[in-house]
């Protein structure tokens, strides 16, 4: 390592950093420059600046094929952690059930809850995850008299599961606790949405309940796509929703905290690229 390039390159960098949070601080305020400065200090922000770093480093030495390999790093770095990308991602995929409303439905005869709202914790307890909004929703038109009886779906893949407990049990569970009655519920299997649509097609093969179907508003295009295939038509109900207010305009600080990769944006991304890759491959 070359310290006579190291130093100028580490001073200068600090410096812009410094600088960089100073402006934000006196033109957005202490509060917005401590949030973007917590944002710099998670582990995803800490990379992002090594990364940087690193790549300014590599420049400054001449190290042109160092400097390529670090810098595209920083690129899919900021591309994959970005949250204004996550934002845009989630409208574009939720966009058909932006203005859907499932608290307004007529009433149905089955909601199907698809597996993915509930995990198993710690000490035993059974309950809600990130998408736990799926099993509120589920109690919500059940007591609002839209959902009469419900059909939760999942089965856990044992070689990716050692929790023992599969995803119908874990959402059967919770919305008997969150007073939906025991004998409203039933159980189907389902190690995937593939599979869970393949026994719901057959379930409701020559029904003619009217049947809605629960699950995050960024997986149902690619849930409803594979229904259709095994002739299994329900009413979509969305829940879940990645976006945010449409009526609502992000601020300043809002942005720039939003171009700092962070875990979060990281995993909405993941999940999202994973549903446009699923409905390319028609799974």
């Amino acid at each position: 390592m070359n310290f006579g390039v190291l130093l100028p390159v580490l001073v200068r960098f600090a410096v812009t950093f410094a600088v960089g949070l100073m402006s934000i601080w006196l033109s957005l305020g202490q509060m917005a420059a401590e949030k973007i400065a917590t944002a710099l200090a998670l582990p995803a922000g800490l990379l992002w600046l090594f990364l940087l770093f690193s790549a300014s480093y590599a420049v400054a030495a001449r190290q042109r094929e160092s400097s390529f390999c670090l810098l595209l790093a920083w690129l899919l770095l900021t591309i994959g952690g970005n949250g204004y990308l996550a934002g845009q991602l989630s409208a574009a995929i939720e966009q058909p059930y932006l203005q859907t409303d499932p608290l307004r439905e007529a009433p149905l005869d089955v909601v199907v809850v698809l597996g993915g709202g509930g995990a198993s914790a710690a000490n035993g307890r059974l309950q809600g995850n990130t998408s736990g909004d799926l099993l509120i929703l589920a109690a919500q038109l059940y007591h609002q008299g839209i959902a009469r009886s419900f059909v939760c779906t999942g089965q856990r893949i044992e070689s990716m599961d050692a929790s023992g407990t599969d995803p119908a049990t874990i959402s059967a569970t919770v919305l008997k606790q969150l007073g939906v009655d025991a004998g409203a519920i039933e159980m189907l299997g389902g190690r995937n949405t593939a599979e869970e649509m393949q026994l719901l097609g057959e379930r409701f093969r020559d029904s003619k309940q009217r049947v809605g179907v629960v699950t995050s508003a960024w997986h149902l295009p690619r849930a409803l796509a594979l229904a259709d295939r095994h002739g299994f038509h329900p009413v979509p109900l969305p829940a879940d929703f990645r976006t945010g207010p449409l009526d609502v305009s992000a601020t300043s600080a809002q942005v720039i905290e939003a171009m700092i990769p962070s875990g979060v944006a990281l995993a909405t991304n993941s999940a999202l690229l994973k549903e446009y890759l699923g409905m390319a491959l028609g799974r």
